[in-house]
């Protein structure tokens, strides 16, 4: 498998994984605030592949092209950034093809910091991290922040 090109803006940033789930959208709140209280730039990072990502409406006959995959997943995190601002966050917005899991951690190679969100299940599964959560605080080779949302508790990093 191919690395994933990761832009300039990851290396030696603070950088925080999106999609447009609740549990990434606690993630990016969290690390907004770490970001501002430390007067650091933010790397909002999404990465996309043809199986779990949104694609660009088909346009006629034609298959849709690797660029027009990426440009529709610029355009998602661009309206996600504006649908969720954070004022006083230098936020520099990066969109890069591949599978989740490998390619944060090839990020956390060159990232000071990875922050993700859990999307715990509640109740006693709640407690355990996913899949992504699991291997990146597992094997990453920057800190990882894991970001939890509980209805009754509110937000949580752990």
């Amino acid at each position: 498998m191919l690395e994933p090109h990761l832009p300039d803006s990851v290396t030696g940033a603070l950088v925080v994984a999106v999609d447009d789930s609740p549990p990434a959208l606690e993630a990016l709140r969290f690390a907004g605030e770490l970001a501002e209280g430390l007067g650091q730039p933010l790397t909002v990072l999404s990465v996309w592949n043809f199986v779990n990502g949104h694609g660009p409406a088909a346009q006629g006959d034609e298959p849709l092209s690797e660029a027009a995959w990426q440009a529709e997943a610029e355009r998602r995190l661009d309206a996600l950034l504006a649908a969720h601002p954070l004022p006083g966050v230098d936020v520099r917005a990066a969109v890069v093809h591949g599978n989740t899991t490998p390619t944060l951690l090839t990020a956390s190679h060159v990232a000071h910091h990875l922050v993700i969100g859990s999307r715990g299940r509640g109740g006693f599964t709640g407690l355990l991290l996913g899949s992504t959560s699991d291997s990146l605080v597992r094997h990453a080779s920057c800190p990882v922040t894991v970001v939890r949302r509980s209805a009754s508790e509110g937000s949580h990093a752990h």
